[in-house]
């Protein structure tokens, strides 16, 4: 047991969260990774299309055509709305494509 694991006296203990920042290869702290990078992009656009999607069936469009066309609105309006997801992704994968190649 070491000194970080011994609890203070007259206060909660809580350990230090480990793991969760990155040094990119650009030396920059707090990079979240591209999974982290790709997964909120994926969420970006599954709330997008889940919100579509809600507000075509309320005005009564159902089934396939209704899912297809969320699918179509959600998608145009995600270019704008996830662009600087959308580019931070691509970046990431630039830099790490860079130093492979070195």
């Amino acid at each position: 047991m070491s000194a970080g694991d011994v609890p203070p006296t007259g206060g909660s203990f809580r350990p230090a969260r480990r793991g969760r920042l990155r040094v990119s290869a650009a030396g920059k702290t707090g990079d979240p990774g591209l999974m982290g990078l790709n997964l909120r992009y994926f969420a970006i656009r599954a709330v997008l299309f889940g919100g579509v999607l809600a507000v075509l069936l309320l005005l009564g469009l159902d089934g396939l055509f209704g899912f297809a066309l969320a699918l179509v609105i959600s998608g145009l309006l995600s270019y704008p709305l996830a662009l600087r997801q959308r580019r931070a992704v691509l970046n990431t994968i630039a830099v790490r494509r860079a130093g492979e190649h070195r």
